[in-house]
């Protein structure tokens, strides 16, 4: 038995042990029974551990941790100042080396590469993967990722967490959110019965505050995005939250449980693109996505399941940071002012995974301005019939630029990541005048 180490590059990772504050864990076998009544039910036994899963290490290498919860990534690295989010290790069974992947089918077909076998499901993943028409690259596609349950990409990562908070008999499963990753959240802690929180700032719009009460999420208005991170704190350390989202400055990616799930976009990818691809394209803030569908490609060519050069990541964002830091210009702890309409990749801060998953796929990153997101989201949904919130349209902007400046090259075979649908937007409403400020 080998281990599979989920290193893409050199790089180093930084952990930090979660403890449920002053709330004791669930005995193992058992579900919480302070969750709260309805969806799945309780004290059955708690969603099963991937019996494969060994342990989790730093992004940049070096021991493997023992199975536990590392909100502030690899606890080496934060130390060191270089805060690095925590990836799964699982053992590499040799009749696995190889083997056929799995094709079609919800994200449930990829549990052996996962570090849950089940979780609070409602059919998330096995999204399509949808043909562009595109007279500037060899093959274009949109991989559809708002046709997941709750319309998100977040639905990936949300019951993977869920599953663990379940485990661990947290008192309930939290996050800071500008919308989907709230409602994603929420959805699948209900479907567990498990109590949800959600932190926000008063420019929630009132269609995501009317899905997350209709969840029974709780939700606590903050006084702005960082002061979010605060309250989340409070929570997590003092009432026994189980933390989905990043809440430490600087920041790490999200639950790292919940990010293996990402992973399954770059297997569904895999399965479908068998000739190879040369580019994914994904809009991006704080990386967990562009994270794990690197690390994906990453898996699957250790297992000797992709035998194509990895394709290259390339992060839009909608002012600079990653490309700020790939400039030499600025480090990525830093802050990045900045102010967009595309909310649900705004912020002021980056993080080491999304930075990893640009260089070690020899990709980039590219600011696309809200003006041409617009121009985006406009011609996709007249040429092709698909409306996408604004940041999702952001990566269709980014080709003509990309191509000018020899980062994808007229045969290339490309796909974006088409996060959530435009009824999502945060910003829809009135998109003249609302800019979410970092």
């Amino acid at each position: 038995m080998e281990l599979n180490f989920v290193c893409i590059g050199q790089h180093s990772m930084a952990v930090r042990e979660w403890r449920p504050g002053s709330t004791p864990s669930a005995p193992q076998g058992t579900r919480d029974t302070k969750a709260k009544s309805g969806g799945d039910v309780l004290m059955s036994n708690v969603y099963r551990q991937n019996p494969d899963l060994v342990g989790f290490q730093s992004l940049a290498g070096g021991a493997v941790l023992p199975v536990g919860d590392y909100p502030g990534g690899c606890p080496e690295g934060r130390a060191a100042g270089r805060p690095t989010s925590v990836a799964a290790v699982y053992a590499k069974q040799k009749q696995d080396v190889g083997a056929p992947l799995p094709s079609g089918g919800d994200m449930s077909g990829w549990a052996a590469y996962l570090p849950y076998l089940e979780w609070p499901s409602l059919g998330e993943g096995g999204t399509p993967l949808i043909e562009l028409e595109s007279t500037d690259l060899g093959r274009l596609w949109i991989k559809a990722e708002w046709m997941n349950p709750t319309g998100s990409h977040k639905d990936r990562m949300s019951p993977l967490a869920v599953a663990r908070a379940v485990e661990v008999g947290a008192s309930g499963i939290i996050c800071a959110s500008s919308g989907n990753a709230g409602i994603s959240m929420a959805c699948y802690a209900a479907k567990a019965g498990l109590a949800s929180r959600v932190i926000v700032t008063a420019s929630l719009p009132k269609p995501v505050r009317r899905a997350l009460a209709t969840y029974g999420a709780d939700v606590v208005v903050a006084e702005n995005s960082l002061d979010r991170w605060r309250v989340m704190e409070e929570a997590v350390k003092h009432e026994g939250w189980f933390p989905l989202t990043n809440y430490l400055l600087p920041p790490v990616g999200s639950c790292a449980w919940g990010v293996e799930g990402y992973k399954t976009v770059a297997f569904e990818l895999a399965a479908e693109c068998r000739e190879g691809l040369d580019a994914v394209i994904v809009p991006t803030a704080r990386g967990d996505i562009i994270w794990g569908i690197a690390a994906g490609f990453a898996t699957l060519a250790q297992r000797g399941q992709w035998n194509h050069p990895l394709p290259k990541l390339v992060a839009v964002e909608p002012f600079p940071r990653i490309s700020k830091v790939l400039r030499h210009e600025a480090v990525i702890t830093d802050q990045f002012p900045g102010s967009t309409r595309q909310a649900s990749i705004a912020g002021t801060t980056a993080t080491d995974q999304s930075l990893r998953a640009v260089v070690d796929t020899g990709g980039t990153a590219l600011v696309i301005a809200d003006e041409l997101a617009d121009a985006a989201q406009h011609d996709l949904a007249q040429r092709s019939g698909i409306y996408l919130e604004l940041c999702a349209a952001a990566p269709y902007a980014a080709i003509p630029h990309l191509l000018a400046q020899g980062h994808l090259a007229g045969t290339d075979r490309v796909v974006l990541i088409g996060t959530s649908a435009g009824y999502r937007d945060p910003v829809a409403v009135d998109a003249a005048t609302f800019r979410v400020p970092a």
